[in-house]
């Protein structure tokens, strides 16, 4: 421990300025004080004509090892008998990062009693607000001689909230990792006149990414114009120009009167004109600040891939980029305009012809993927969140959470929230690696949990590239043979597998970098596995027949006794066991035992046999299909039984027509499960 730490004393800093706090003030900062608190200044903040005092404290090693606080926090005064929101300004009044304060946490004391309440309704609408430890003067006062009062306010505020559940993009820096290089990295593109592209999987942060280049160049004094492509693919492609010079014209100090698109926009033949002079005549009014059009989404008015009719066929798409470049070019010399695409398809830059013409963008500029987390900016990430939550992961486990995941920071993160919510020993608690692989097989199995960001992450793959989707599965369920003959075949195949950051290859080999996806497309597609022995063909009917055979028992029976009332559906599984002789022999049985393999010889072909015999009345509508089309589909699945007994050799045809009925008939039975 640093003497730094073991020197520490709770106390006042001779000089701060405390005339400027009343009697009752001064009386909390003792409180404060006495057991884990050293005041080192007091300012006086005035807001909207009101007046507010905060001061900056350093903690304590008890505090520090329990929240991860690690430099002087900010402390609020609220002097009014009603809290007001904007006290919560007072804090914003610090430079935080230059004078070297705690980011994320800060405290406000307030003459209201309903602090807490109000506060806490004030900022759960807001995910990226930081952690704000409330007090009333009263109960400061109440607790001056409870030494643990204070540590334990602080963990029911800190230990509650799920940092690492923030879902939404991030557009302050308070909980922003691993990408400032990048964002360095695009802004200096700016800066030099250079367009530029960013491209990811879903939810890898890429709008985040995009806010802090806002910020950047805001202090770089220029201008930035967000695009959501989402809704301006509604429109066609000269009021798109006409959109992005109004966005422009909100920002600057030009009016309406000034600009030329605005008044005559529906002169197509004078756009391209009208646009140039207008984007000029923004830049020198406001400042000759640069100006980055931002185009998030572009997909949605990329050729073919749009859903709108116009972008989709290529024809707004051309005149729109031919319009953009163009005016790109004529100005670059002075470093007016730059653009920049992101999205998860960058098909806009690979393709260089669209309806026969030249595509405006075409190779323009290198493809920049987002890269994933390494193991530093997540051991960052975690130390810094799970510090302030009360958990502590350790090196091991943190590598463990880069492989399982490939650094992709939205799975990571919300394996962490998982951990955090699963977490119920006192904190702070070390996540050591063995609790880790528990509570990720339970993360795994979770249909809210990884389950659900997994579809997502995926999806990109489904709706741009079904070819590499279907490689990935390949891959997953170990047809080795297959995946790499297709990738030397055609090596574009594995380009964006590779780009995205979903596989690796190493020497001649392919393997997944992100092994949670190999795990789930590898149980999702566990039945697709191609060239099998005969015995893995035989296992693999014998454990689907058992998994689904209790479940059909379940859904036969509702089904049956829905439709007929329990005695009349009694009397038709007891006729279908035993004959029509043996029902007086078996009616005072429970009616669920027939369903019992254990007391009864009920088998597959049973429950075929009776919704056979029922199927108009009882199935047809749940299987739409008709009788003769399920009865084949029942005789494949029940024909192969004799699987089970290792009996004779199945061949592939067989196989495969087992497989096309079984998977039919588990899905349908799905929600019976």
């Amino acid at each position: 421990m640093d003497n730094h730490i073991t020197e520490f004393r709770p106390g006042k800093r001779i000089g701060a300025n405390l005339s400027i706090l009343t009697l009752q003030e001064k009386k909390l900062v003792d409180i404060l004080t006495k057991y884990d608190w050293f005041l080192t200044r007091v300012d006086e903040i005035f807001i909207a004509n009101s007046a507010y005092k905060a001061m900056l404290m350093k903690p304590s090693p008890k505090i520090k090892q329990a929240f991860n606080i690690s430099r002087e926090v900010v402390f609020a005064f609220s002097p009014y008998d009603t809290f007001q929101p904007r006290s919560i300004d007072s804090i914003e009044h610090y430079d935080i990062q230059e004078l070297r304060l705690e980011e994320i946490c800060s405290v406000i004391i307030s003459k209201d009693n309903d602090i807490e309440q109000k506060l806490n309704s004030i900022l759960k609408t807001n995910e990226e607000a930081r952690v704000i430890v409330p007090f009333s003067y009263h109960e400061l006062e109440e607790s001056a001689n409870d030494p643990d009062y204070f540590i334990n306010k602080f963990r029911q505020n800190f230990y509650s909230r799920d940092l690492f559940g923030i879902q939404d993009p991030l557009k302050k820096d308070l909980y922003f990792f691993g990408r400032r290089d990048l964002i360095h990295t695009l802004v200096n593109k700016h800066l030099s006149s250079e367009n530029a592209g960013i491209f990811g999987l879903r939810k890898t942060g890429k709008t985040s990414i995009l806010y802090g280049i806002e910020r950047a160049l805001d202090r770089k004094n220029s201008t930035t114009v967000f695009v959501d492509c989402q809704t301006l693919h509604l429109k066609k492609w000269n009021t798109a120009l006409l959109y992005i010079i109004d966005e422009l014209r909100k920002s600057s100090s030009v009016k309406n009167e000034d600009l030329k698109l605005i008044k005559g926009y529906e002169k197509l033949e004078f756009v391209s004109d009208f646009f140039l002079d207008d984007i000029k005549t923004i830049y020198h009014k406001n400042g000759k600040k640069s100006i980055l059009l931002i185009f998030d989404e572009i997909e949605h008015i990329t050729f073919e891939s749009s859903i709108s009719s116009d972008w989709k066929n290529g024809d707004s798409y051309i005149k729109f980029w031919q319009i953009i470049r163009s005016t790109y070019q004529k100005l670059r010399q002075i470093n007016v305009m730059t653009y920049l695409i992101t999205g998860t398809n960058p098909k806009c830059i690979e393709q260089s012809a669209v309806n026969k013409i030249d595509n405006p963008i075409f190779a323009q500029f290198q493809p920049i993927y987002i890269p994933p987390f390494d193991f530093n900016q997540t051991k960052e990430m975690l130390d810094k969140l799970g510090g302030y939550m009360g958990l502590k992961f350790d090196e091991i486990t943190c590598a463990r959470l880069v492989e399982d995941f490939g650094g992709h920071p939205l799975l990571m993160r919300q394996m962490c929230s998982f951990i955090h919510r699963k977490t119920v020993k006192p904190r702070p608690h070390h996540i050591h690696k063995s609790e880790y692989e528990n509570l990720k097989k339970l993360f795994y199995e979770d249909e809210s949990g990884f389950i659900k960001y997994a579809q997502m992450v995926l999806e990109v793959l489904d709706n741009w590239y079904p070819d590499e989707a279907q490689m990935l599965t390949w891959l997953s369920i170990g047809d080795n043979e297959t995946f790499k003959g297709l990738a030397d075949a055609s090596p574009d195949y594995i380009k964006h597998l590779i780009n995205y950051g979903i596989i690796e290859k190493n020497d001649e080999n392919y393997s997944f970098s992100i092994e949670s996806l190999k795990d789930y497309l590898s149980r999702k597609n566990k039945y697709k596995r191609l060239r099998l022995t005969n015995e893995e063909k035989q296992n693999e009917i014998s454990v689907r027949r058992n998994t689904i055979e209790p479940i059909l028992r379940k859904y036969v029976r509702n089904t049956l006794k829905a439709n007929y009332g329990e005695v009349e559906a009694k009397k038709l599984i007891i006729k279908e066991i035993y004959g029509a002789k043996e029902i007086s022999k078996h009616e005072n049985k429970p009616y669920a035992e027939f369903y019992d393999s254990n007391k009864h010889n009920i088998y597959l072909k049973t429950l075929f046999d009776l919704m056979k015999k029922h199927w108009e009345k009882c199935f047809r509508n749940t299987f739409e299909i008709d009788e003769k089309v399920f009865e084949a589909k029942a005789t494949f699945i029940n024909h192969l039984r004799k699987g089970d007994a290792h009996a004779s050799k199945i061949t592939d045809q067989d196989f495969q027509s087992f497989r096309g009925a079984m998977e039919w008939l588990e899905e349908r039975l799905h929600e019976f499960n």
